[in-house]
């Protein structure tokens, strides 16, 4: 029992041994992902890519989507700034007491979008509120909103009694 533990443990050894990072088996590498320590002063792979520019239609396009889900933006999602965008930010930066600037659709401003709850830019609406006309509809009771009254048949008047002879 005790070799086939010795066995799997170096098998998992020497697998990841051979899946290390490219770069870490050299320069001190190992001792940096030993202690996992990012590699501060290294300049980035040239495979990363770079962040898009702000106001990119990709961009645009999913803070326009976000900006639906939070109901600050009623327009299409078209993925061009337009007016009805800016007004949408501009009605997002309001809902979240942020002061209003120029708009620049970042992917910063994308994930602080996608941290928001769903209808966020709503306005509040009171906690109970019935809706309908603030005075009521007469005969009504007060917490029967859309309820129509029952109709009631007109009192037909009795006939006069006979008057009883003296």
């Amino acid at each position: 029992m005790h070799g086939w533990i010795w066995w799997a443990r170096s098998a998992a050894i020497a697998i990841l041994l051979c899946t290390l990072p490219v770069g870490a088996a050299g320069a001190g590498g190992m001792v940096r992902l030993a202690q996992n320590v990012p590699d501060a002063g290294r300049p980035p792979a040239a495979d990363t890519p770079a962040p898009a520019p702000a106001n990119s239609p990709e961009q645009v396009k999913k803070a326009q989507v976000e900006l639906k889900r939070l109901e600050c933006l009623k327009g299409r999602v078209d993925g061009k700034l337009g007016e009805a965008t800016r007004q949408a930010v501009k009605k997002y930066w309001a809902s979240a007491k942020q002061p209003a600037s120029e708009v620049n659709i970042t992917d910063d401003f994308i994930t602080e979008l996608a941290g928001r709850g769903d209808l966020y830019c709503r306005p509040p609406r009171p906690f109970f509120g019935f809706g309908g006309r603030a005075g009521g509809i007469p005969g009504m009771p007060p917490f029967a909103p859309g309820v129509r009254p029952i109709p009631v048949p007109p009192a037909t008047p009795k006939p006069p009694a006979p008057a009883e002879a003296p």
